[in-house]
């Protein structure tokens, strides 16, 4: 064995294995949140009971619309990125774990969020901070790969900005959503807002381009 070679722990490895069990974790949280879907029981009778059921609980339904929504934008993310990943560091493998743990948190947070609890703002604090923290945990790990030189160069810097900056946009729009929470229990439509941020913030990266230009 060469003295100076670096111990196994040290060293990238291939990025195929965590995109691989990535996906089949995502795959896995997507499908817990539609088990969590309910369902008329035998206690629902005629069309009529089956549509009122269905009215009741439209909060859950649209919940999880929402939350398929956000982890479907979270594993877009990771798989437009992380194709132009050419090894894995030891660091952005801690982050991407906290990344899929947060993910698979969602189902659990999204039933929170629609539970009949009488705490609203904890309810949804605990929700839209579920989503911010996904996103700063992957942030985080793409950052390590960066720093480690872990990317290919060619065609990525665009893509990689444009890319990042839809991630960006959808942590902010969830943060934004936290303190309207203790004004309204209408908070969730500043998710509807994810576009305009995205274009607010692309405006303030151009204006710094377009001054040093």
């Amino acid at each position: 064995m060469v003295e100076n070679e670096a111990p196994d722990g040290d060293r990238p490895v291939s990025p195929e294995r965590l995109i691989y069990f990535s996906d089949a974790v995502v795959a896995i949280a997507i499908t817990l949140l539609a088990l969590e879907l309910p369902v008329p029981t035998g206690d629902v009778h005629g069309n009529s009971g089956v549509l009122h059921f269905l009215r009741d609980h439209l909060a859950e339904y649209s919940a999880f619309l929402v939350s398929f929504w956000a982890i479907a934008i979270h594993w877009l993310v990771h798989q437009r990125l992380f194709r132009y990943v050419t090894g894995v560091s030891g660091g952005a493998i801690r982050w991407n774990l906290l990344w899929l743990l947060a993910i698979v948190v969602t189902p659990f947070t999204t039933k929170l969020l629609t539970s009949e609890a009488d705490a609203f703002q904890v309810q949804f604090i605990v929700y839209a901070a579920n989503q911010v923290l996904t996103g700063l945990f992957f942030r985080l790990g793409f950052a390590d790969l960066r720093r480690s030189g872990l990317l290919r160069t060619s065609g990525a810097p665009e893509a990689v900005s444009g890319t990042l900056g839809w991630l960006t946009a959808m942590m902010v729009t969830f943060l934004v959503s936290i303190p309207v929470a203790f004004v309204t229990h209408w908070a969730s439509l500043c998710w509807v807002l994810l576009p305009a941020i995205r274009a607010a913030l692309r405006l303030l990266q151009r204006g710094p381009r377009t001054a040093a230009a």
